[in-house]
């Protein structure tokens, strides 16, 4: 059984992803940051020595030297500011788009810009693009594209205007847009494999759970059939049983038939078949009883007496508080308790105590040996901690975050006590 993820769980993965977003965004302050800062110490040539330094949009087009850069105080504000808005990208995309574009182009017009003072906006653009606002990535390439290495001519800090610097800027742009398509398209090719596995596993669960459906109708539901037309018939043939034998029959009878109603719940749940069409296949109407839950405790119990077992039953709370899987689970928990005492010590006494609180029901289910037994007269063997029923139960508290505890008793009697949260959710698992 598959656990169901947890508050805790979810608080974890969040955090892993939230660290793994801001640890992406270090490499990117450095390069720009660092990067900008020492391109911007060293002069930089053109023409033919092929020395390096700076963007192309840092030289002149036609030769000569051009001094270093003295990045103040406001320049620096603006690289660090570009940066530290990159962890919100995935909150507010287009957000950190436009202040990343605002502090590089404001970058470029305080001082010439040197280095990889692109690396913030390259970043952002690249998000915007993948989370699919491709008009707002556009507008910001020609902005770009206008201002970035234009601004040196523009503001008089060179006396002519590098084509070069200007053809670099649109292949930087277009760089970034293509390997950003490229990546959205890879990743929408992961997810859709993703989802046709995701598929394939469904088809094949529900397979399965027709495979049980069938097999089940084919074995579980035809015996309890059989078992309930014998009572019957028994019961209309047999008018001199005794009396006590006539009520035993009539349990068995009974009994069957609420068990046959439940299986073919159960199945068409399986089977995933509209309620009407399964009981008018099966002969039961239309109307059918539905899942049980903690409203049909006392017929339990009511049941296990007319079987021979003395059970007392005190619930306190409003039922009409508890449903879904919560419900469920707990009557499945309190019956399989008292069906233990009933094959295990069926001549203990049993007290079934229910407490429905505001937001947990607390469960428990006791047997202790009868006065004889006390004595000295052994009753049927112990249930063993680690039995099927055990494990089912335990595994009904864990579908709701609840806890379930059983052992044995000093007296030679057994204690189940369980407490389980009130949720309204529906299980992916219930047995």
């Amino acid at each position: 059984m598959d656990r169901t993820p947890t508050v805790a769980d979810a608080s974890r993965w969040g955090g892993r992803r939230r660290f793994a977003r801001v640890g992406r965004v270090v490499p990117v302050a450095f390069l720009q940051i660092v990067g900008t800062l020492v391109a911007s110490r060293f002069a930089t040539s053109a023409g033919g020595d092929g020395s390096n330094g700076g963007p192309p949009w840092a030289r002149h087009a036609f030769g000569g030297t051009v001094d270093p850069v003295l990045v103040g105080p406001i320049a620096i504000a603006l690289l660090v500011a570009g940066v530290v808005v990159l962890p919100w990208r995935w909150r507010w995309p287009r957000g950190v788009l436009l202040v990343t574009l605002a502090t590089t182009v404001g970058f470029a017009l305080v001082v010439s810009p040197r280095g990889p003072f692109v690396a913030a906006l390259t970043m952002a653009m690249a998000n915007a693009w993948l989370r699919g606002h491709r008009w707002w990535v556009a507008v910001s390439g020609a902005v770009a594209i206008a201002v970035l290495p234009t601004a040196d001519a523009v503001l008089g800090r060179s006396s002519v205007l590098d084509l070069s610097a200007v053809l670099l800027c649109v292949a930087w742009v277009t760089v970034t847009i293509a390997v950003s398509e490229l990546v959205r398209v890879r990743l929408e090719r992961v997810a859709e494999r993703r989802r046709q596995r995701a598929e394939a596993d469904r088809r094949r669960a529900t397979d399965e759970r027709v495979r049980i459906a069938r097999e089940l109708h084919d074995s579980v539901a035809h015996s309890m059939s059989l078992i309930n037309l014998q009572a019957g018939v028994a019961l209309h043939l047999g008018a001199d049983l005794p009396g006590q034998t006539r009520e035993s029959l009539a349990n068995i009878r009974d009994s069957s038939r609420e068990a046959l109603v439940e299986l073919r719940t159960i199945l068409g749940v399986l089977r995933s078949v509209d309620g009407t069409r399964e009981g008018a296949a099966d002969g039961e109407g239309s109307e059918r009883a539905p899942t049980a839950g903690l409203d049909r405790v006392a017929d339990l119990v009511e049941r296990a007496r007319a079987a021979g077992v003395d059970v007392t039953l005190s619930l306190d709370g409003d039922r009409a508080g508890v449903h879904g899987v919560t419900d469920r689970n707990a009557f499945r928990i309190v019956q399989e308790s008292v069906t233990n005492v009933m094959k295990h010590a069926p001549g203990h006494r049993a007290a079934v105590t229910i407490s429905i609180g505001p937001d947990v029901v607390d469960l428990l289910v006791e047997d202790h040996p009868a006065q004889s037994q006390s004595a000295g007269i052994p009753s049927t063997e112990p249930l063993a901690s680690t039995g099927n029923g055990i494990i089912g139960m335990r595994e009904r508290a864990n579908a709701v975050d609840g806890t379930l505890s059983a052992g044995p008793t000093t007296d030679g009697g057994w204690r189940v006590a369980a407490r389980l949260p009130i949720v309204g959710t529906e299980p992916e698992d219930t047995r």
